[in-house]
């Protein structure tokens, strides 16, 4: 299975008291699912941090993207093709973030099924597939 996590799930795996969920530990440690991690959830991360959203998350960026790799993810790069869908996805008032609906419009270009724990993401069931 391919699969994009979203920054919530990305932000998770690297806490050893993580609150995933047994079936989303099971999927990024299944080492026949392709793993994906959008730049995006990078600069995501790399802004929280620098305005103090993240105040227990540790690492730099530049060692999220090392582990990433090292733990058999791959980073996918964002693409023109992605910024055009994002701009034509549906906007709903309960659902605005501007990080979650790229991920969103990318999981949809490359046909990933996206991993979250956020129930927003559901508003979008009937163009991507949500684990």
């Amino acid at each position: 299975m391919n699969l994009l996590v979203d920054t919530q799930i990305l932000i998770w795996s690297f806490d050893i008291h993580s609150p995933l969920s047994e079936k989303h530990k099971e999927l990024l440690e299944n080492n026949s699912n392709r793993i994906l991690v959008s730049q995006v959830s990078l600069m995501e991360i790399a802004i929280k941090k620098n305005i103090n959203k993240l105040p227990d998350f540790v690492p730099d960026i530049q060692m999220v993207a090392d582990q990433l790799l090292a733990n058999g993810f791959e980073l996918l790069p964002l693409k023109n093709e992605h910024i055009f869908s994002y701009q034509h996805l549906p906007l709903f008032q309960e659902h605005r973030d501007p990080f979650d609906r790229f991920l969103i419009a990318i999981a949809k270009d490359e046909n990933l099924t996206i991993v979250t724990t956020d129930d927003k993401f559901q508003l979008y069931s009937s163009l991507i597939e949500i684990i």
